[in-house]
Formats: C-alpha cells, structure tokens, sequence
C-alpha cells in the first residue's frame, strides 16, 4: 500500500506522473493536434456567424474565439483523459493501492485566481523588459528629463501630417495597416501560447490521474480540479488574444468597411481585391 502520509510524498506522485506522460507521449505533438482542432472549431463558427448575416468583425471573431475556447476545454479533458487511461492500462501503478489519511494537509488553490501549489507546473511568468537602466531613464545623455519626449514629437508630427489633406492620404493607410498587423501577431502569437501548448494538457492530465488515484479510497482530498488548472494556464494569454481580436475588428470595420473578412482585407491591402 502506497501512503501519502505528507504534502511532499503528493508532489513526488506528481513527478512521477509527469515523468510517465513526458517519456510514453509526445506532448508537443498532441498540443499540436489540440491546437489544430480548435482553431478548426473557430474557423466553423467565425464562417457560420457570417453565413448568418453577422457583419461586424469584432462581434464575429470575439463569439468565435469564445466558442473555440470552450470547444478547447471539452477537447482537453477528453485528450488528457484518454492519455491517463492508457497509462492506468498499462498498470504504471499510480494509482494501485493509494492509502490517503483523512487528515492529509493539502492546501487549497489560492482564491485570488493565482497558481495552485497542487500543480508541478508553473505558467511563464516573463521578467520586466522595461529598459532604461536601474535609474529607468530614458533620456538621451545632455537631455533634460522634463524636455518633451519621443512620444510628444511623434504625436505632433503625426498631427500635422493629418492636418493636411496630403498627409491625411497617408497617415490612414498607415495607421490601418499598423493596427491590423500589430492586432494579427499578437493575437496570433496568444493563440499559440493558448492552444498548442502542452503545458495545459499535461497539469490537466495530472488533475485526472489524481482524481482516478483517490476515487479509490474513502477520502476527499482538495485539488483544484483539472478546468481549473486548464484556466488558471490559460485565461492570461486568452484575455490578450480576445482583446487584439477586437482591435482587429474594430480597425478592419473602420478603415476597410467593404472587407468582409480578414482575408478579403489582406487582399485589398495588396491590390489584389
């Protein structure tokens, strides 16, 4: 009978799961595969929405990427479902015999949204990119601090050139251009961080094994669950690809009205429309 008499004998269950899961399973190409169905299941709904008559952008691709996520979390839980009953197939021994106390002190996921303890994986929380050196000024050497900055000079001369009937024929098509390639990297680049991550998969997966090791005792012991560990590994990068969603919406339905959608706005930016 194997005994978890303490909060470092779970987490040494954990390691061991994940060890199994990263040495039997390409995680990477699963998350691929995962990715691709939901960005399929968007896809569908974005086309049905405008079959339906939905003209505005923002409102079609902020339902579609709510309907893809939702579509991510049902096909999550059934993949990292069917990866743990592989595993308890082949009688890895996770969950043989596991004798629980009734008063084993695992912690609770922090209410605040932040990471639950239970979990082995962390999301990736980047540094502070911010330049500037310790004393975080930007100013050029010889340059007052209270001088007008960078962004000051830069608005003005973009509010001078739209001042002017010339300059207003450019800075449009520009400023469009900008706001649509920054919204399609970014949302892009959070997509990819959302859906094709393995990351999810493998702390869902471990929530499961977990809640197929203890449904074999009497006890209930407090996890965070496997949505929740999906969730919590995803809401960060889902908000900042639901935001460049709308932004793309709102600038294709502002400055290219007749496009329809985004590969009918690429087109005309092209001149191939």
């Amino acid at each position: 009978m194997k005994v978890f008499s303490n909060w470092r004998s779970v987490r040494l269950w954990e390691t061991q799961v994940e060890r199994d899961l990263h040495r039997r399973h390409a995680l990477r190409v699963h998350g691929l595969a995962i990715g691709t169905l939901t960005l399929l299941v968007m896809w569908a709904a974005s086309a049905l929405l405008m079959w339906a008559g939905v003209d505005a952008l923002a409102l079609r691709y902020a339902v579609a990427l709510g309907l893809g996520y939702l579509a991510y979390l049902g096909i999550l839980r059934w993949w990292a479902q069917r990866l743990v009953r592989d595993e308890d197939d082949r009688s890895s021994g996770w969950g043989d015999g596991i004798d629980l106390p009734g008063e084993l002190p695992l912690p609770r996921p922090p209410s605040g949204g932040g990471q639950a303890p239970a979990s082995s994986f962390r999301s990736g929380g980047g540094g502070d990119y911010a330049g500037g050196g310790s004393s975080g000024d930007f100013a050029a050497p010889g340059t007052d601090a209270g001088g007008i900055g960078l962004g000051d000079l830069a608005g003005d001369a973009l509010g001078a050139a739209a001042g002017a009937d010339e300059g207003a024929v450019v800075v449009v098509p520009v400023v469009a251009v900008f706001l649509i390639g920054a919204a399609v990297l970014f949302g892009a680049g959070a997509l990819v961080l959302v859906y094709f991550g393995s990351e999810a998969l493998l702390a869902v997966a471990i929530e499961i094994a977990f809640s197929y090791a203890s449904a074999r005792t009497a006890v209930r012991v407090a996890r965070e669950g496997w949505l929740g560990a999906a969730v919590r590994l995803t809401w960060k990068p889902l908000l900042g690809a639901l935001a460049c969603a709308v932004v793309l919406g709102i600038a294709l339905d502002r400055f290219m009205p007749q496009a329809g959608s985004l590969p009918q706005a690429v087109r005309l930016l092209t001149g191939r429309g």
